[in-house]
């Protein structure tokens, strides 16, 4: 008998439908590079955590959730009147890993594929992760990452068949070494330029408030 969903695909009445997908704002951290919560920083006058939900909500390709560690509480006040489901991180001192482990438990939950997005990632926009779902959903069993000049790396899709080995990553690394095993093969990598800036110093700061200012 066919289950309800499966790993890589669902199905209904024999056609082949595409798995769920879940994006993950991935705001867990402590932010000390930069010497404040980046998950508080305004952008355009808005919480950075904050503006990438709604950037996560308004592409409208999967549930939203986020991750949530370090001073959980103030963080999750600037969300609480949005759509989005929110995750302790009770490991967040331990790095990066231990936020993709607690995004893929969630994601596990729903059968479905994950879409990290990081909280600092100020420029990426709606339209970016549009772009990756509609380019990840013509082969949902590769994975999809954002590439601009030197920069390889999320906005990423992890399809379901990662889940495993991400769970067993620790410390303060992300799944680069996964996605790029010779032994799976070569993620799919999609021009998104935006991708390319993220806030761990004051001086990106001053970047992103120019570039905002840009934008008016």
């Amino acid at each position: 008998m066919m289950p309800a969903k499966c790993h890589l695909l669902n199905f209904i009445e024999g056609r082949a439908l595409l798995p769920d997908l879940v994006v993950a704002v991935l705001a867990a951290g402590a932010s000390r590079r930069l010497g404040r919560a980046k998950q508080l920083v305004p952008i355009d006058g808005e919480p950075l955590l904050r503006r990438q939900c709604r950037c996560a909500l308004s592409a409208r390709v999967g549930k939203v959730m986020a991750i949530l560690g370090c001073d959980e509480a103030r963080h999750r006040e600037v969300i609480v009147d949005l759509p989005v489901d929110v995750r302790v991180n009770d490991e967040w001192e331990e790095g990066l890993a231990a936020t993709l482990r607690s995004a893929v438990r969630a994601a596990k939950e729903r059968h479905a594929a994950l879409l990290v997005l990081p909280c600092d990632q100020y420029r990426i926009m709606p339209d970016d992760l549009r772009t990756l779902y509609e380019h990840w959903r013509l082969a949902p069993g590769i994975a999809c990452v954002s590439r601009w000049g030197s920069y390889a790396g999320p906005p990423a899709i992890l399809p379901v068949h990662y889940y495993d080995d991400v769970l067993l990553l620790r410390g303060d690394i992300g799944a680069r070494s996964l996605l790029y095993d010779l032994h799976r093969p070569c993620p799919d990598e999609i021009p998104i330029p935006g991708a390319a800036f993220d806030l761990d110093s004051p001086d990106e700061i001053r970047i992103a408030n120019e570039w905002t200012a840009s934008q008016v």
